[in-house]
């Protein structure tokens, strides 16, 4: 690339493209007629268990082709971050389901009309937030990103499922009412993608700053290349990742210019979003949440989302600076405390995911029967008028 990764130029190429090797994969499963050998595939993709003989070539010529990480993996590098994120496992769950989450729900075109287009929008919420919960502790789990590691295993069944969620959309194409127009890009595209990476990584650590964490240059740029790693991973081209805090600044400066904004399917998302966290509060901390993410958001990533600026729950958020600052120099200054941080970080999230999930925590993505007709090329996109 010759023009900066936060250039219109770079962006809108990056807009326009997927993941080649999990679409096509997607795309040979589908004409050959093999969804249902997928889904039994699919349903195993979290444990280390070796494939049925009769696993479809394509598919098991992806799973051979994404079974490890590259060789230039610093794995020092990644220990490092997900010790950080374990040790800091409440600000970071809090900084991620009231900042990092919504803020993607304040894209104009793109994620949020995906779930519109797959029937998505405000139904299955909790499962959909117990399998990103899932997915990010997996992923940030010590040593889950070695071969057979649960986060590796994780991706590649997430890339999947993207592929399959992108043959879907542009499936709708056909239906008038909840239609894919093609000047939003590919569904899941590179650039939409590598925002997700952002927001769960550089987006989250300044949400924990506005709770009170201390968060070092150093820690920072470690979280970032945890997630580059991990981006790569998800197939996401890697020269389009920002290497430093200074490129990921520029790079969300420009996604926000370019995508950010006020649309329906994004206060719907909201108003979910706000409804199944408030309900797992008591009735007490009513309006807690929508304040929290207002303060954590900021203000104009909040009035995209609908959200007014109230001041009855300041003092919660006063008293969490407190807690996280205190935590901050505890581990800063004491082994035994930031162990004793790590465990107790590591139970909640693990705790939080498991209530989420509910009464089926082992439902697995099924790719829908609607795929069983052949599939376009990407190239055969035709433009239209949003």
């Amino acid at each position: 690339m010759n023009a900066p990764i936060w250039s219109d130029a770079t962006l809108d190429q990056l807009k326009m493209s997927a993941d080649p090797l999990a679409d096509q994969c997607m795309r040979d499963l589908i004409l050959a007629g093999n969804i249902s050998k997928t889904n039994q595939i699919l349903a195993q993709l979290d444990v280390d268990k070796a494939w049925p003989d009769d696993t479809p070539p394509k598919l098991l010529a992806y799973l051979e082709a994404t079974a490890s990480l590259s060789d230039d993996v610093d794995f020092a590098r990644l220990e490092r971050a997900q010790a950080f994120f374990t040790a800091y496992g409440i600000p970071f769950g809090i900084s991620l389901m009231c900042r990092s989450l919504p803020v993607l729900y304040a894209g104009r075109v793109g994620g949020a009309q995906l779930l519109a287009a797959t029937g998505q929008l405000s139904g299955h919420f909790e499962r959909r937030a117990s399998e990103t919960l899932r997915f990010i502790l997996n992923v940030a789990e010590p040593g889950s990103l070695s071969p057979q590691g649960k986060g590796l295993l994780t991706i590649r069944k997430v890339r999947l499922m993207h592929a399959a969620i992108r043959h879907f959309a542009r499936s709708k194409q056909r239906d008038s009412q909840d239609s894919w127009h093609a000047d939003w890009g590919m569904p899941i595209n590179q650039e939409e993608l590598i925002g997700t990476m952002l927001a769960f990584s550089f987006q989250a650590l300044e949400g924990m700053r506005v709770l009170g964490v201390k968060v070092s240059q150093k820690q920072e740029d470690d979280q970032l290349y945890l997630w580059r790693v991990i981006g790569r991973a998800l197939g996401i081209n890697p020269d389009a990742m920002p290497v430093n805090a200074s490129q990921a600044r520029e790079v969300w400066k420009a996604l926000e210019r370019r995508n950010f904004g006020s649309s329906d399917a994004g206060h719907l998302l909201t108003q979910a979003h706000i409804a199944f966290l408030q309900a797992n509060l008591p009735d007490l901390a009513a309006g807690l949440v929508p304040e929290l993410m207002t303060k954590l958001l900021g203000r104009r990533n909040a009035h995209f989302l609908g959200l007014q600026k109230k001041q009855a729950w300041g003092w919660v958020l006063d008293l969490l600076r407190f807690i996280f600052r205190l935590k901050s120099r505890l581990a800063n200054s004491s082994h035994t405390a930031e162990s004793f941080m790590r465990e107790y970080g590591e139970f909640f999230m693990e705790a939080l995911q498991k209530h989420w999930a509910g009464p089926y925590p082992g439902r697995a993505f099924q790719i829908p029967d609607q795929l069983r007709a052949p599939a376009t090329a990407p190239q055969e996109y035709q433009r239209s008028e949003v």
